[in-house]
């Protein structure tokens, strides 16, 4: 068994340049913004933009080696006598053909205390169990899933797309200027009732750049409107 890193350890090693860099940092950040912080390499890896999960399994490898050289612990080994260092960091399962990665409770709360999760809930972007302590006439609230708050992917998405609403084509630059650039919203195209554990997001096909309004009226129905019927929903509008 590996012996466990502390959370103490985790917060000097997270702060440690020397070990660990920023794209460790954001593999961390990604893995933290799902779900119960757990979800596949495979899914890690498409957020990320690696070609596999074979590139997030080496990087890990890396991190733990360098971890390895200036801390006494102990790694497990594999059957094939070589060291397994996933569980440094990760709590692992098998599901179906997918192997599960969960940060472990001490990397969690390091990343969180020392405000490094890159996590981030804009006031209209709130998670819909917190819409309960609300007072009543607040009729909806955007709920932004993992893939929307993860900092890597709404930026992978902005890259591609840009920051005018894919909707109605507000650019906040243009109307704000310096105050406006690089703000919009970015929108799941795939409603949430239809991820599954397996599912990979791919911030391209599957993120939209779109304006708070037009986020929230996309949430506005059940099931979640598609951006080409918001669009036709304005243009009808506009004719009245």
């Amino acid at each position: 068994m590996a012996t466990n890193i502390t959370k103490k350890q985790f917060k000097e090693i997270l702060l440690d340049s020397d070990i660990t860099r920023q794209d460790d940092l954001l593999l961390f950040q990604t893995l933290y913004s799902f779900e119960n912080h757990q979800a596949t390499a495979t899914q890690v890896a498409k957020i990320l933009g690696y070609k596999n999960k074979v590139v997030a399994n080496g990087q890990i490898g890396r991190l733990g080696k360098r971890i390895a050289k200036k801390y006494d612990i102990q790694l497990s080994i594999r059957q094939n006598k070589k060291y397994k260092f996933w569980d440094l960091f990760f709590d692992g399962w098998t599901e179906g053909t997918f192997f599960v990665w969960k940060l472990k409770d001490e990397l969690t709360s390091a990343l969180e205390e020392l405000s490094l999760t890159g996590d981030f809930h804009l006031p209209e972007e709130l998670p819909v169990d917190t819409s309960q302590k609300f007072l009543e006439g607040i009729k909806r609230i955007v709920t932004v899933n993992s893939y929307e708050r993860n900092p890597v992917a709404r930026q992978r998405c902005v890259d591609h797309w840009g920051t005018t609403c894919s909707v109605c084509n507000f650019d906040f630059e243009k109307k704000y200027g310096q105050l406006g650039k690089g703000f919009v919203h970015v929108h799941h195209l795939t409603p949430i009732s239809k991820i599954g554990d397996s599912y990979e997001v791919d911030p391209i096909n599957d993120l939209r750049p779109v304006c708070p309004n037009c986020h929230t009226m996309l949430h506005r129905e059940t099931p979640t409107l598609t951006i080409e019927v918001l669009k036709t929903k304005i243009v009808n509008t506009s004719k009245l």
